[in-house]
């Protein structure tokens, strides 16, 4: 089988070691992934199978105002550099779709997780209703204010993010 080997100094190899301790993978099989992430091996992502692969590069020039203003959108937007946010900007204009940062994705993965916080309170109190018939008005409005409150914050959220996302490719002063 083929190898690829490199000399590492004693503070390199430490600081590899100990990644790869605290991602709980051995050093070999930590090396290999890293390899087919970087050179795009199918191993590393088995969905870049399936996408189209990139082949298009394309160039845009700005005056330095432009490429100024660039950067702090780029950075106020919480996107890693110009060019994924160019990307993000160009497929939002060609597909019509939202576009979301690592942050939005959290956010409704938070509002998933929200969603079936909710759904597991219903159930708890339809059990709580049939069991406690004698409290079942207090425990009503007690348990039904609660969730409604909770949904309210968990719309807010989700149209906060959704509203954001759409506006971002706005035209704006800033």
């Amino acid at each position: 089988m083929p190898r690829a080997e490199t000399r590492l100094s004693e503070e390199e190899k430490q600081a590899w070691v100990d990644f790869c301790q605290f991602a709980g993978e051995p050093e070999a099989k930590m090396l290999r992934k890293m390899i087919l992430k970087v050179s795009g091996g199918a191993e590393a992502n088995p969905a870049a199978s399936k996408r189209e692969p990139k082949t298009g590069k394309v160039t845009v020039r700005l005056t330095e105002s432009e490429r100024v203003k660039l950067l702090e959108k780029v950075e106020r937007e919480g996107y890693e550099n110009p060019t994924k946010w160019t990307t993000a900007l160009v497929r939002s204009a060609l597909h019509r779709e939202p576009v979301l940062t690592d942050d939005e994705v959290a956010a409704l993965r938070e509002s998933n997780r929200e969603l079936a916080a909710i759904g597991r309170n219903l159930n708890q109190v339809a059990r709580a209703l049939n069991i406690e018939f004698r409290e079942s008005d207090k425990l009503k409005r007690e348990a039904i204010e609660k969730l409604a409150e909770r949904i309210e914050q968990h719309k807010d959220q989700v149209a906060t993010l959704l509203t954001r996302n759409m506006s971002r490719w706005e035209e704006d002063d800033g």
